[in-house]
């Protein structure tokens, strides 16, 4: 038997080497990619074969465990996939097995069930009745999981679990590690003429007008489903008959779910504008040659991107190419897949979380077998086992969405320009308000700068007014809306026209405050205040966690209890007050968390079945609706008074973004910024919707301070039960990383200090943030360390947020 190198599935940063295990003769065909079930510890778990070995396994110095299956028909990875997956490890410094999981949907191909076994033979002693019932039922049964034990035995089922682990440690009972597919393929039987429709058939048929009329109904419109057969009447009899006569054969056909299946897309009959032919132009020549190249599409809201993101990818599909297309926001899928099936109706699929697991395998399936050719979807579509990338498109660069905030925390920008690299693709960005280390590598030479600097048909940009809610006060207005907004609404509803009001703070009241003390009701995991909801909840928006809102004060026990600040609930709430005959519809995460509601939201709005479209930052981003010619943007610059050096950057992209909704059908649009600080500068080249007076202020502060694109961040969260033992750890890393690199001004570490969330769950958190122009040097000092080994140290590479 040869010798197979193997990760096991398990998300545990200290394994992050790879085992060997014996591969059986009848599994001769595994090589690198493949998914296996192995043996690890007492138990069975998915492994990814990373390589395999000739040499005869007898000559290891110890015996191997045999790997004991197969996961799938063919190898998961492919050789792009392993690569790219070693490039994210390092990089982010995660385990290997950690960066294979992002390639597999639900992150496993397998769901691992316990059952358990009497051991045959073995006869405990001193058994109470109740632990001799269930040994007997285990003896008689056979290997029984632990819910239908419970079941059999619901009169003392919370008892079990300890009775089976005292027959465990008795060796009287054992425990069998199964594994199933955590998702089936759905099957269908279709029915087809197993020989030509001719004279001599029909009359063997004259007197059986069911199943002649059968017959002639597939020689007419060919193969059908017996579940469509059945609903044009033929009954289960009809098709039995037909069947064991020889003359209709059934084939099982793989059912692929698609929820986007029925979307129809609308096909671009209009010329490509001069910048948009120059884009076009610079792209395909690389797309055409197989070379890599990355691409910087600057183009101000409205300006079509699209169109070049539809050309790129007709070149690359015409060359023989896959095509991935990233959007930051699931509500963006819609959108965009729309203005693909106008071009490529049947060669899409789509890919993102809200999908079932079933559905993105069957995406996956449609991929392999060649039946489509692009992919769209959020940041995990990056995922999709594809071969042969030509195109990679990552529409809105700039959002930080693309950025996973769990283990490992990747950013989807980096990871596919390394896998544009791998394939020989291009990489195409695409943003308005492109960030700041995207702009500059663009302006060094690094990336290719293509401007579309004008709406299509010259249609004018928004007109934006500022309002400060400072001076509203002033004249007594306490109001969330201005009296300019107000006005603003009023008139586009005289007109019959939309509107887009964004409001980045779900939720009806912000925070829930006891007026005698002063405590405000926080969250008992992080800290944060709790968020008051309609329905009566307080909400933690961090860590999900809900309690009801208290009548009594939970400090001082004062029954004044007020509810301050204002979010989405509130405003609509508000909306409806002021403009009754408006239709309303409010898009954030509340009103989204079924199945395609982004989708079903904005179909409406565009159908003009609403008049205004209230939400968070859901609503600011790409949307392109003719009918709005009106966007008012609620509380713009709160962003600025976070702790975070992107501040400034945050609060300009969002009114960019927002106010660029307005305005994109006939008529010209009008923007309502209210805020409390439109000195500033970011609010100012937002008004202006001038972004080059924005990138020459925000990049010269940058240098200044040593922050990106001039460096690269590491972020480090040193956690501890004990606030001193966090502190003190925290302190020796950054002794150690000032020590290693000493005198060097490219190396800068700044705190530690708390974390913004100073304590979750019970555990309190430091943050050291790394400031380097040497990131290699980095990690390998991280790694020497052993941090990326420990599970009391996060790793952040490129962190979003620096607190």
């Amino acid at each position: 038997m040869r010798r197979a190198e193997v990760f096991v599935n398990i998300p545990v940063k200290s394994i992050a080497k790879a085992y060997s295990y014996a591969v059986p003769d009848e599994m001769s065909f595994l090589a690198a990619g493949w998914r296996v079930f192995v043996p690890f510890g007492g138990r069975s778990v998915e492994g990814f074969v990373l390589a395999v070995h000739d040499e005869e396994v007898g000559r290891c110095a110890y015996d191997l465990k045999a790997i004991i299956s197969a996961v799938d028909e063919e190898a998961w990875f492919t050789s792009e996939m392993m690569e790219a997956a070693h490039c994210i490890a390092d990089f982010y410094l995660c385990s290997p097995a950690e960066a294979m999981r992002l390639f597999m949907p639900g992150k496993s191909g397998l769901k691992i069930e316990v059952e358990y076994e009497a051991i045959e033979g073995a006869e405990p002693l001193s058994l109470s009745i109740e632990a001799r019932q269930i040994l007997q039922y285990l003896q008689k049964n056979g290997a029984v999981e632990m819910l239908a034990l419970q079941k059999a035995f619901s009169a003392f089922s919370a008892k079990i679990p300890a009775i089976v682990a005292r027959f465990i440690q008795q060796k009287a009972v054992r425990k069998l590690y199964r594994a199933k597919a955590r998702d089936r393929a759905r099957y269908e039987n279709v029915l087809s003429l197993a020989r030509p429709l001719d004279d001599e058939m029909l009359v063997r048929y004259r007197k059986r007008h069911a199943q002649r009329r059968l017959l002639e109904l597939l020689a007419a419109e060919g193969q059908q489903s017996d579940a469509a057969l059945r609903r044009k009447g033929v009954s289960a009899a009809v098709l039995r008959a037909v069947l064991e006569s020889g003359d209709v054969k059934s084939e099982k056909r793989r059912i692929l779910r698609d929820s986007y299946g029925g979307m129809t897309g609308f096909a671009a009959s209009f010329d490509l504008t001069k910048e948009q032919q120059a884009a076009v132009s610079a792209v395909c020549p690389y797309i055409e040659r197989c070379e890599y190249r990355g691409f910087l599409l600057q183009g101000v809201t409205g300006s079509g991107k699209t169109q070049v993101y539809i050309e790129a990818a007709a070149a690359a599909r015409k060359a023989g190419r896959r095509v991935i297309v990233l959007v930051p926001e699931i509500a963006l899928t819609s959108q965009i897949v729309l203005a693909f099936k106008g071009s490529f109706p049947e060669d899409i699929v789509v890919m993102h979380s809200q999908l079932s697991l079933s559905e993105r395998n069957d995406a996956i399936f449609r991929v392999r077998r060649g039946e489509a050719g692009i992919v769209i979807g959020a940041r995990s579509a990056l995922f999709t086992p594809v071969e042969d990338v030509g195109l990679i498109i990552m529409d809105e660069e700039q959002d930080m969405s693309y950025k996973q905030d769990e283990a490992p925390r990747y950013h989807a920008r980096p990871i596919a320009e390394a896998m544009a690299k791998i394939h020989r693709a291009v990489l195409l960005l695409g943003s308005a308000t492109p960030s700041l280390e995207m702009a500059y590598r663009a302006r060094c030479g690094e990336l290719t700068l293509l401007s579309m600097p004008e709406r299509i048909g010259a249609r004018p940009l928004p007109r934006v007014e500022c309002v400060d809610m400072r001076e509203e006060l002033h004249h007594g207005n306490r109001n969330i809306i201005s009296a300019r907004l107000r006005r603003l609404i009023e008139e586009t509803m005289a007109k019959k026209e939309q509107l887009i009001l964004m409001l980045n703070r779900r939720g009806f009241s912000t925070f829930v405050m006891c007026r005698s003390c002063g405590a405000v009701v926080k969250c008992p995991s992080c800290g944060l205040p709790l968020v008051y909801h309609r329905s009566g909840r307080l909400l933690c928006h961090h860590c999900d966690i809900e309690q009801a809102s208290p009548l009594l004060c939970p400090e001082c026990a004062s029954p004044y209890i007020k509810y301050f600040g204002s979010g989405t609930e509130k405003l609509e709430m508000e909306l409806k007050v002021l403009v009754p005959a408006a239709r309303i519809v409010r898009m954030d995460r509340d009103t989204t968390t079924r199945k395609l509601a982004h989708q079903e939201i904005l179909t409406a709005f565009r159908e003009k079945r609403y008049d205004i479209l209230l939400g968070t930052q859901m609503v600011a981003k790409g949307h392109d609706i003719p009918g709005v010619t009106a966007v008012g943007i609620l509380s713009a610059d709160s962003s600025l008074n976070m702790p975070d050096f992107r501040a400034a950057e945050r609060c300009f992209m969002l009114i960019t973004q927002t106010a660029g909704r307005a305005g994109r059908g006939d008529a010209s649009g009008q923007v309502v910024v209210q805020g409390y600080s439109p000195e500033h500068y970011a609010v100012q080249a937002a008004i202006k919707q001038d972004y080059e007076a924005f990138y020459r202020q925000e990049i010269a502060i940058r240098e200044q301070l040593f922050y990106p694109p001039f460096s690269r961040l590491v972020k480090l969260i040193v956690q501890h039960e004990k606030e001193e033992a966090a502190r003190q750890e925290a302190c020796r890393i950054q002794e150690n990383f000032l020590a290693a690199f000493a005198g060097r001004t490219d190396q800068q570490i700044i705190g530690p200090a708390p974390a913004l969330i100073a304590q979750f769950r019970g555990v309190h958190r430091f943050v050291l943030l790394i400031k380097t122009a040497d990131l290699a040097s980095v990690r390998d000092f991280l790694r020497g360390e052993g941090l990326d080994t420990r599970n009391d140290v996060l790793i952040d590479v490129d962190p979003i947020m620096t607190m």
